[in-house]
């Protein structure tokens, strides 16, 4: 049976990042998608370049051990480095938020009142260092089957900028996940980044332009919906973010998915524009206990708890939708596409 041709974007999300490892490990592993491009951001664009660096070098089953290679290495190396940490109690209790750490509290105190050119004037960046000596970039520069992109934030114009194979290095891959509270901006060509994920979280437009294949996974992080109001600081800040960060996408799926309803309908003359097909893996549940201060929590256990999370989610996935693949956009949440509550 030929392979089901598809191209897979990834929302970032620190490490909830954890969970689109899982959606991919199980895609990987059923066999029959024949992946051609990952777009990512931020924990996004690192899962894209250790897909992509496995595809290249060892196809499917190098694809998933690359991924958790990457997952597991990068846990180990927070261990040493990361002022963020589980208490006893609440790895116990699996509580795995990290509001009750006195790390975070204390971070959170101090990046209130300094920038990262305050707290961190040399730039040192153990993790860039894991990043630089983990990926194979020559490999992923070279590939023209495997294609990669990674969005950033140009900050002097506020702009999207999307690197892809032929760009590819560890400055890149850095930039893409650079929070600018957290690290200074990243200079590539002369030129500053931040994390892409403010204004494309991820781009789905390089997929099209860039892919032989008519079908787009969406792997989601970000929580859409939250039934309680927030009410603390914490909460608020929270909830802004999940806006901000699903905002860019939501647009960009919207439109996505009125030009194929067009091209469907006849009102678009055939061939003139792509016809791409949409599919969103996502679920919310998963998701239902944590705030945003779990994003920066790397503890093997809660990193492996997202990962089976996401090979549930993606199996479920597979088996309510894998046919359709190839034919229609099948999976979308028609209230996303309305600019208004009704």
């Amino acid at each position: 049976m030929a392979k089901k041709k598809v191209a897979i974007a990834l929302q970032g999300g620190g490490a909830h990042g954890a969970f689109a490892w899982g959606v991919a490990d199980r895609l990987l592993e059923d066999g029959r998608f024949d992946i051609l491009g990952v777009s990512g951001t931020s924990a996004g664009g690192m899962n894209a370049a250790s897909i992509i660096q496995g595809l290249i070098k060892g196809g499917t089953e190098g694809a998933r051990a690359t991924l958790k290679e990457y997952w597991k290495s990068m846990s180990e190396l927070s261990k040493k480095i990361s002022p963020y940490s589980l208490n006893p109690i609440d790895k116990m209790m699996k509580y795995y938020n990290l509001d009750h750490s006195p790390g975070y509290l204390m971070m959170g105190q101090v990046q209130e009142h300094f920038s990262p050119y305050d707290i961190n004037p040399s730039n040192k960046n153990p993790f860039g260092d894991f990043v630089k000596g983990f990926f194979d970039y020559a490999a992923i520069r070279n590939s023209t089957e495997r294609k990669i992109f990674l969005g950033t934030t140009h900050v002097k114009s506020g702009k999207i900028k999307i690197f892809s194979n032929s760009d590819f290095c560890s400055d890149v891959l850095m930039a893409s996940a650079c929070l600018p509270f957290m690290f200074q901006a990243v200079q590539v060509d002369g030129e500053y980044y931040w994390d892409g994920g403010f204004i494309a979280n991820p781009a789905i437009y390089p997929l099209i332009d860039n892919c032989d294949c008519s079908d787009i996974i969406v792997v989601q992080l970000t929580k859409t919906y939250r039934d309680e109001l927030p009410r603390s600081k914490a909460e608020i800040v929270d909830r802004l973010k999940e806006i901000t960060y699903n905002g860019c996408i939501v647009h960009e799926m919207r439109a996505i998915y009125f030009i194929t309803k067009l091209i469907d309908s006849g009102k678009i003359k055939e061939g003139a524009l792509k016809r791409i097909n949409m599919h969103m893996i996502k679920n919310e549940d998963s998701f239902k206990n944590l705030n945003l201060s779990s994003a920066l929590n790397t503890d093997w256990d809660f990193l492996m708890m997202l990962h089976n999370e996401g090979r549930k989610t993606a199996d479920k996935w597979i088996n309510d939708h894998y046919d359709k693949v190839g034919t229609a956009q099948n999976t979308l949440d028609e209230g996303m596409f309305k600019d208004f509550v009704s």
